[in-house]
C-alpha cells in the first residue's frame, strides 16, 4: 500500500490533463474526422495525403485544415501506443508479452526517476519485473535494470547487494555488447550482398571475412541471438557459393545446439527460419523423402507466413514428382486455411501460380488439351507482373508451357522472344545461371522450329543436370531440367498427333 500511496501522491502533485487516445468509443463513432481518418486507413481506402484529403473533405482546398488534423491524429496514435493491451491482443508468444512489460516498466521507471524525482518508486518497478527479464534473457533491458539497481544500492550503502549486482551488470553488459557486435556484422553482410556495384567474387570474399569475424564471437557468449546470427551469416555465405550440403549442415548445427544457449524472445522465429532453410536445401538437392518428413515434423508448429512457406515446398515436391492427387490435396487445404485467407495479395498470388503449374502437370499426365485461361491468370496476378525479381519468370514460362501444350507455336514463339529482353534486363546476376540456361534452351527450341528430334543432348540441358545441387531460385517451381524433358515429350506427342491426322 505504501507504494500505491506514493504513486498517487506523485500523480496528484503533477495534476492530470486529458489524454487524447483512440479508444473503442472514438473508433466506433462515424461522425468525427478522427474516426473517418482512422477507418479510411484501416480499411485500405487511404494510401496517400491526396487520398486522405478526398476521403475527409472531398476537396483539396482544405489542405491547411488537413495538416492540422494529421498532426493531432499522429499525436493521438502515439499516445494510444502507451495503452496497448498486450494481454488482450492476438499475440500468443509469452516472451514477447514479457518484453513489452519489461520495456514499459523501464520507461515508467525513467519517468519516475527523471521527471518525478522519486527513486524509491522507480526502483520498485524495476524489482517487480527483474526476474521476468532474467528468465527471458533480455540483455538490453537487464543492463539498464542492473545499472539502476547498482546506483540505488550504492546510495543506500548496501555493499553486499551492490557487489552481487555489479557482477550481474558486467555479465549483462558483456552479452549485450556481443549481441550489438553480431548485429553490426550481420547488417554489413546484408549490405555486401545487396551491393550491385561489386562482382560476385568480391561479395563472396567480403562475406567470408565477416563470417570468420562473427564466428569468433560465439565462444565468448551464451546468447542465442549471436549463435543464430553466426549461423545466418554462414547460410548467406553458402547460398552465394551454391553449396546446399553445407547449408543443411549449418542448419543441423543450429538445431542440435540451440538449446545450449540462453533463450531469446526470437527463439521461435529463429527455429522457423532454420527449418525453412533446411527444407529448402533438401528440396534443392531433391531429397524429397527427407523433405516430406521434415514437413510432417514442423508443419503443425509453424505459424503464419512460415506455415505457408512449408506448404509451398510440399506442393512443389508433388509437382516435381508428378503426384497430382497429393498436390491437389495441398492446394485444397490451403484454400480453406485461415492463414492463407488472411495473407497479403502477393502471397496469395504465389498459390495462383502453383495452381496453374498443377493444371499444366495434370494435363501432361492425363494427356489433356491444356485448357487454361491465361488472360484470367494474368488478371489474377498483377503484383507478380510487376515484381521482376520474384515469380515473374515462373508466370512467363507458364504461358509458354500451355501454348506448346496446345501446339500453338506462333504464340509460344512470341513469348519466347519476349524472354530475350527480360533476360537482358533482369537476369544479369550470377545467381540466375539456371534461369539463363533454361531460357537458352527455349530460344534453341524456337530456332529449331520446335523439332524435338533436334533438341536432344544440348549442352545447356547437360549443364542443368550437372548443377542439380546448386541453390534454386524460388521461381524455378519445377526443376528446369525436368521441365525441359516434359516439354520435349509434349512436342513429341504433338508431332505424332499431327502425323496421325495427316494420315
Amino acid at each position: 500500500m505504501e507504494n500505491l500511496k506514493e504513486l498517487v501522491n506523485i500523480i496528484n502533485r503533477r495534476k492530470l490533463s486529458q489524454i487524447e487516445v483512440f479508444d473503442k468509443s472514438l473508433i466506433s463513432r462515424k461522425d468525427t474526422l478522427f474516426a473517418k481518418f482512422y477507418d479510411g486507413i484501416a480499411g485500405g481506402n487511404i494510401h496517400s495525403d491526396e487520398d486522405a484529403l478526398d476521403h475527409l473533405y472531398g476537396t483539396g482546398k482544405e489542405a491547411a485544415n488537413y495538416r492540422k488534423l494529421k498532426s493531432r491524429f499522429k499525436t493521438r496514435l502515439l499516445n494510444t501506443l502507451y495503452f496497448i493491451d498486450i494481454n488482450n491482443s492476438s499475440e500468443k508468444d509469452a516472451s514477447k508479452k514479457a518484453y513489452f512489460d519489461c520495456v514499459n516498466r523501464l520507461y515508467l521507471s525513467n519517468i519516475l526517476l527523471r521527471y518525478a524525482e522519486n527513486r524509491n518508486a522507480s526502483i520498485q518497478l524495476i524489482l517487480e519485473t527483474y526476474g521476468l527479464a532474467k528468465k527471458n534473457n533480455f540483455f538490453d533491458i537487464l543492463k539498464e535494470y542492473s545499472y539502476k539497481l547498482l546506483v540505488y544500492y550504492g546510495m543506500t550503502g548496501d555493499e553486499k547487494k551492490y557487489e552481487e549486482e555489479y557482477k550481474a551488470y558486467l555479465s549483462y553488459s558483456k552479452e549485450y555488447e556481443f549481441e550489438q557486435k553480431a548485429q553490426i556484422i550481420y547488417t554489413r553482410v546484408l549490405m555486401a550482398i545487396n551491393n550491385n556495384k561489386k562482382s560476385a567474387a568480391d561479395k563472396i570474399n567480403e562475406v567470408r571475412g565477416y563470417k570468420d569475424e562473427i564466428l569468433n564471437l560465439i565462444g565468448d557468449s551464451k546468447s542465442l541471438v549471436i549463435f543464430f546470427m553466426s549461423i545466418r551469416v554462414l547460410l548467406f555465405y553458402y547460398e552465394m557459393l551454391g553449396d546446399n550440403e553445407n547449408i543443411k549442415e549449418a542448419c543441423d548445427n543450429f538445431l542440435d545446439n540451440y538449446k545450449k544457449y540462453s533463450s531469446s524472445i526470437f527463439s521461435e522465429n529463429y527455429l522457423n527460419t532454420i527449418h525453412i532453410y533446411k527444407l529448402k536445401s533438401l528440396f534443392d538437392m531433391r531429397d524429397y523423402d527427407a523433405a516430406l518428413q521434415l514437413i510432417k515434423t514442423i508443419a503443425s508448429t509453424s505459424k503464419g507466413v512460415s506455415y505457408l512457406a512449408v506448404k509451398e515446398f510440399e506442393i512443389k515436391i508433388y509437382l516435381n514428382t508428378g503426384e497430382v492427387t497429393k498436390a491437389l490435396e495441398v492446394l485444397e487445404h490451403i484454400r480453406v486455411n485461415a492463414i492463407y485467407k488472411n495473407a497479403n495479395a502477393a502471397l496469395k498470388e504465389r498459390w495462383y501460380i502453383y495452381n496453374a503449374y498443377l493444371e499444366f502437370v495434370q494435363n501432361y499426365k492425363e494427356d489433356g488439351k491444356y485448357k487454361f485461361s491465361l488472360s484470367k491468370f494474368s488478371n489474377d496476378t498483377p503484383i507478380t507482373a510487376q515484381d521482376k525479381s520474384g515469380f515473374n519468370l515462373a508466370a512467363r514460362i507458364l504461358s509458354i508451357l500451355f501454348f506448346i501444350g496446345r501446339n500453338d507455336l506462333d504464340n509460344a514463339m512470341q513469348h519466347i522472344d519476349a524472354l530475350k529482353v527480360y533476360q537482358t534486363r533482369y537476369l544479369k546476376d550470377s545467381g540466375a545461371s539456371r534461369s539463363n540456361l533454361f531460357i537458352k534452351l527455349l530460344l534453341a527450341m524456337e530456332k529449331k522450329s520446335f523439332n524435338y528430334k533436334e533438341l536432344k543432348n544440348l549442352k545447356e540441358f547437360t549443364m542443368l543436370q550437372e548443377n542439380k545441387n546448386q541453390v534454386i531460385h524460388e521461381s524455378e517451381i519445377i526443376f528446369y531440367d525436368q521441365l525441359w524433358e516434359i516439354l520435349s515429350d509434349v512436342m513429341k506427342k504433338n508431332d505424332h498427333r499431327a502425323i496421325g491426322m495427316i494420315r
